[in-house]
């Protein structure tokens, strides 16, 4: 191919894809596509740059004599350019120039896309930074909130502890204190339990009053036994046995309980202690430790 046909074939080209093609041209164009890979190729391309061109560069008008100026240059480089021959004048269109503009905004295009992606990339690297601060921080926020909550748990669970060691101490307070004035008051009868067999240094002190439903019974000297079996106190009136509660004692041997009994405590005649299994009593399990007769 000549240079004035390839010249003409990349003018047709280039005027296609900024939309200014002659009707006249058209077939020419066509034909050039359906012939040549390479131009189709050329064309898609320059489709591509024509795209870009709005966005190379804020819109200018340039005085009118640098334009003119530029004209005349192109027009001088064609025509130096341009062989001696005559080659279809009908078929040239005046858009020589076309192909030189493409090329320049093709390189301000480039040169805005490389500046904006060079600032892009700065803007990225600095928010991963600020990112990366922003979960740091969180993630030090989160811990300080968890050990604050666990601190705040075990508190929680340490007051709790210490609320119900101070209703026991209150209650045990309280119990000392009845036991105290009631074992104390004018009128009070002692009743005495004694060992069932010999060899046993447990005793039992029963402090009531005539008429009363409630007495007090102190107990020494009682074994501590094992964590199934319990001692529990009875009150007898000839024909039955009425269970009046049950206790465990500590390395001491010490205990206190404090019996209501159904009806008042001088209407029974017998009171004992036995040793029974805390839970499914069975004939042969129970023994009577301590007796005394009311």
């Amino acid at each position: 191919m000549h240079d004035a046909d390839r010249e003409h074939e990349q003018s047709l080209l280039a005027a296609a894809a900024l939309g200014s093609l002659d009707p006249a041209d058209l077939a020419a164009f066509e034909q050039v596509l359906a012939s040549s890979p390479t131009a189709r190729s050329e064309f898609e391309q320059l489709r591509e740059v024509v795209a870009l061109l709005p966005y190379a560069a804020p819109p200018v008008t340039p005085p009118a004599h640098i334009r003119a100026r530029l004209l005349e240059r192109i027009a001088a480089d064609q025509a130096a350019q341009a062989p001696p021959r005559q080659t279809q004048p009908s078929r040239r269109i005046g858009t020589g120039w076309v192909t030189p503009l493409i090329l320049v905004g093709l390189t301000l295009v480039i040169a805005l896309l490389g500046s904006l992606t060079l600032s892009l990339q700065q803007q990225v690297t600095a928010l991963n930074e600020t990112n990366q601060q922003l979960l740091a921080a969180v993630n030090n926020l989160q811990a300080a909130v968890n050990a604050g909550e666990e601190r705040q748990s075990q508190l929680t669970a340490q007051l709790a502890t210490y609320e119900q060691q101070l209703a026991r101490l209150n209650d045990q307070v309280a119990q000392e204190r009845l036991l105290v004035s009631f074992v104390s008051a004018p009128g009070v009868a002692t009743r005495e339990l004694l060992p069932t067999r010999a060899g046993v240094t447990a005793r039992g002190e029963m402090y009531m009053y005539p008429g009363e439903t409630q007495a007090v019974v102190v107990f020494s000297g009682l074994p501590a036994l094992e964590p199934d079996r319990v001692y529990r106190f009875w009150l007898s009136d000839g024909t039955q046995r009425i269970a009046a509660g049950s206790f465990q004692v500590d390395a001491t041997g010490l205990a206190t309980l404090m019996v209501t009994a159904p009806h008042e405590v001088n209407a029974y005649t017998e009171v004992m202690l036995t040793v029974e299994p805390a839970t499914g009593t069975a004939p042969g399990d129970v023994e009577v430790i301590l007796t005394g007769t009311l």
